[in-house]
Formats: C-alpha cells, sequence, structure tokens
C-alpha cells in the first residue's frame, strides 16, 4: 500500500477505498461465490493479518491497512454466524511478516518460510468446524 504510514485523515477517499475493496469486500465476494463449492468437512479459508486484530494494535502505523483487515474479521466473522450450523471450518489466516512488495525488506519470514506454516495450519484445522483467527504456526491471534 503506498500510504502505509499515513494517518487517516491525510488518505485519499480513493486510497482508502481501494484498500478497503481489495481486502475485505473482495475476499468476502470470493467466498459468498464460491462457498457451496466447498464441502460440509471443507475449509473456507481468507488472508487476514494480525494488524486487522483490536486487541494487538498498540502502535502507530499503516492505519487504512489495519482497518481493512479489521473490517474483513468483521465481514467474516458476519458470514460465520450466517453459517452458524455449517460444519465446515472457516479460518482467518494470518502469514506473518512476509518479505513481499507490502511486508518489505525487513520482514521475518521469506514466502517460502510462510507458506508451508500456512498450510499446516489449513490441513491442523480441518473438520474442527467454526470460526478460527490464526497465524501461520497456527496459535489463536486475539480479535
Amino acid at each position: 500500500m503506498t500510504d502505509g504510514d499515513a494517518q487517516v485523515a491525510d488518505v485519499s477517499t480513493e486510497t482508502f477505498n481501494r484498500v478497503m475493496v481489495t481486502n475485505a469486500l473482495s475476499p468476502m465476494r470470493v467466498v459468498e461465490a464460491l462457498q457451496d463449492v466447498v464441502p460440509p468437512t471443507g475449509t473456507i479459508g481468507v488472508m487476514s493479518s494480525r494488524q486487522g486484530s483490536l486487541t494487538l494494535n498498540d502502535r502507530a502505523g499503516h492505519e487504512i491497512y489495519r482497518a481493512s483487515k479489521s473490517a474483513l474479521n468483521q465481514l467474516m466473522r458476519s458470514f460465520a454466524a450466517r453459517h452458524a450450523h455449517d460444519p465446515r471450518t472457516i479460518l482467518l489466516l494470518c502469514p506473518g511478516w512476509v518479505r513481499t512488495e507490502l511486508g518489505g525488506p525487513d520482514a521475518l519470514l521469506t514466502i517460502a518460510e510462510s507458506v508451508p506454516g500456512v498450510v499446516d495450519t489449513i490441513e491442523k484445522h480441518a473438520g474442527d468446524g467454526g470460526l478460527h483467527f490464526v497465524n501461520y504456526q497456527g496459535q489463536t491471534v486475539p480479535w
């Protein structure tokens, strides 16, 4: 995101809308459109972020990104509530701080280190049912 450390009042409406559509609305559209192809024993997972946690937000920066991931988490929580009797597992997944264009060169993990953890976490939670907010190591992330 280009305005990563800008305060919310300084971010253009266009940037705000773009980030919210990319990180919250679009993933939910995919979930809604494809939910019927996920079997009852399957898992629906979306890429969230530790930065979407309200509890863990104890420092400034990346306000719009954080808000977009919090919005995604809230929308997935609503999805789970609408499907309360659905046996499928629903995962909000945090990949860790990964060296990508968004994560930057100082990030702690490579893509090759993060992805196996994400896959293992998805497999570990198979059949659990319900909504889970977890990181790539399978640890619960506080809301």
